[in-house]
């Protein structure tokens, strides 16, 4: 969301980015930080409901009002859906094919969560002035989820601010960087695991985040696999500073997509580093640093021998009109103008 802010600023543009939260989680502040206190701070569903009500109080007193309002769809909210009901101004943006996802995380409480997002997410769809999704994938389907005409909508993929810093190049031999905050099912390591221990590939496998005892076994088992556990930013550098490509989700299928966005491939590729992955994303198709290989070992292997000696100012340069935060905020607010600014006249 700073990012957000720092693009829209560089651009000049009447643009106010919000991350609104609890007071008193964790964390670092920033100026796009807003804090609601709660009299009874907790995790129950007494104190779910207080900061719901006040969240979209806080988003109803905005002054100025907003002549757009894009709204992070937060799931089976009937609060949610009350509010847009309410203020015609509202973008509803998705980020994920949300039923699906509920049932891939998984819970005894899966199917009644899944339930709830059918009936509250439909409302708030029906009401919104427009969707924003990640991907056209994504947005399709929340689409086909609204039952009357068909709002304005709009494709706003991940981004992230570009500086004029590259990791130092010390790729020597084949790396891969694999990073996750946490290595969810999706994420595919299990299979790629499964792939490295069947093959004799003289290729080393760099793995960054959170792991279960499971999987940090599993690692231990192939020399070839070094892990990092999670790290800050000056230590990721470094990691990518010796990949030869970084490795996405290898099974985005798990949450329902064929399509992903996610922000680690642009941190891949604003690092220099290119990208295989087990789905596609929003590049063309003739994007060359990008592919789609699965956990094939031999398909990876042949990108990572292609793009060994492609310097890494040549991967972000053609990456950054699809991966460069002020370029996809000075798209949007282009089509949310166009889109608003003819509903008004």
């Amino acid at each position: 969301m700073l990012w957000e802010q720092e693009a829209a600023d560089a651009l000049d543009l009447d643009w106010t980015s919000m991350l609104i939260r609890p007071k008193g989680v964790s964390g670092s502040s920033s100026r796009v930080l807003h804090e609601i206190e709660l009299r009874d701070p907790g995790h129950d569903l007494r104190t779910w409901i207080a900061f719901r009500r006040r969240f979209y109080a806080l988003l109803a007193s905005l002054d100025p009002t907003p002549d757009v309002l894009l709204l992070r769809h937060n799931v089976h909210d009937p609060f949610e859906a009350r509010f847009i009901a309410s203020h015609r101004n509202v973008v509803t943006v998705h980020h994920t094919i949300e039923d699906a996802e509920i049932l891939a995380l998984g819970g005894r409480a899966a199917p009644v969560k899944r339930r709830l997002e059918r009936h509250f997410g439909a409302r708030s769809l029906r009401s919104a002035a427009g969707i924003a999704g990640l991907t056209p994938e994504i947005l399709a389907h929340e689409r086909s989820r609204r039952v009357n005409c068909a709002p304005a909508t709009f494709v706003y993929p991940n981004g992230r601010l570009l500086d004029d810093a590259l990791p130092i190049d010390r790729r020597d031999g084949l790396r891969l960087a694999f990073v996750a905050s946490e290595f969810a099912p999706w994420q595919g390591l299990e299979g790629l695991l499964d792939r490295l221990a069947a093959s004799t590939a003289d290729i080393a496998l760099d793995v960054v985040g959170s792991l279960s005892a499971e999987q940090e076994r599993r690692c231990a088992k192939d020399p070839r696999v070094r892990v990092h556990g999670l790290l800050d930013q000056k230590a990721l550098r470094d990691v990518l500073a010796a990949a030869t490509a970084g490795i996405a989700a290898l099974r985005a299928d798990g949450k329902g997509l064929t399509q992903a966005c996610s922000l680690k491939v642009r941190d891949y590729l604003a690092a220099g580093v290119p990208v295989v992955s087990g789905h596609d994303d929003v590049f063309p198709d003739d994007f060359p640093y990008y592919r789609r290989t699965g956990t094939d070992i031999d398909a990876i292997l042949a990108a990572a021998h292609e793009w060994r000696s492609v310097d890494r100012a040549t991967v972000r340069e053609a990456a950054r009109p699809h991966i460069d935060k002020v370029e996809l905020v000075r798209r949007l607010h282009g089509e949310l103008v166009a889109a608003f600014a003819s509903a008004d006249d």
